[in-house]
């Protein structure tokens, strides 16, 4: 009886309690709020949509809450492995399996330089879809895209 009694407060109330405790704030933001680093900051995303094939600068404001997207539905030939904008200590893995996200605040004024790395995805008439070495296929001389990210002066 006492099994029985132990094995019902176990599937009934510990999981009611536990959601109870569980602390939501960890999980979303109120308020006009967002989530940036482990904080509820004020603002709203400034979301730009990274395809590799549209663009190659990319603006902003200073204090601007940037979202990047990278959706491997929209990418065209070029697959990217990475993407990299050292100036602001982003250095990330993409895949080609999910849509990754790249978050940060927009806090310097200038010019700054990303890039990628990766392969390019043909379509070989008898072979289907295969990816392949960039140079070889396109005739590029490497393996990725660059390009500018501009952050422009707040303007009151």
């Amino acid at each position: 009886m006492r099994f029985a009694v132990w094995l019902l407060v176990g599937v009934f109330v510990l999981p009611s309690v536990a959601g109870c405790l569980y602390n939501t704030e960890i999980d979303s933001c109120v308020d006009g709020r967002v989530r940036l680093n482990d904080e509820c900051v004020v603002g709203e995303w400034v979301v730009i949509p990274i395809d590799f094939k549209s663009y190659d600068q990319y603006n902003v404001s200073e204090g601007d809450l940037v979202r990047l997207t990278f959706d491997p539905v929209s990418f065209g030939h070029y697959v990217p492995d990475t993407f990299h904008l050292e100036d602001y200590g982003i250095s990330e893995q993409l895949s080609d399996e999910g849509i990754v996200q790249i978050d940060f605040l927009a806090n310097r004024v200038g010019e700054f330089s990303y890039s990628s790395k990766g392969l390019c995805r043909v379509d070989i008439p008898g072979a289907g879809e295969v990816v392949v070495d960039c140079s070889i296929y396109c005739g590029e001389t490497e393996n990725g895209r660059s390009g500018v990210f501009s952050v422009n002066p707040f303007e009151t």
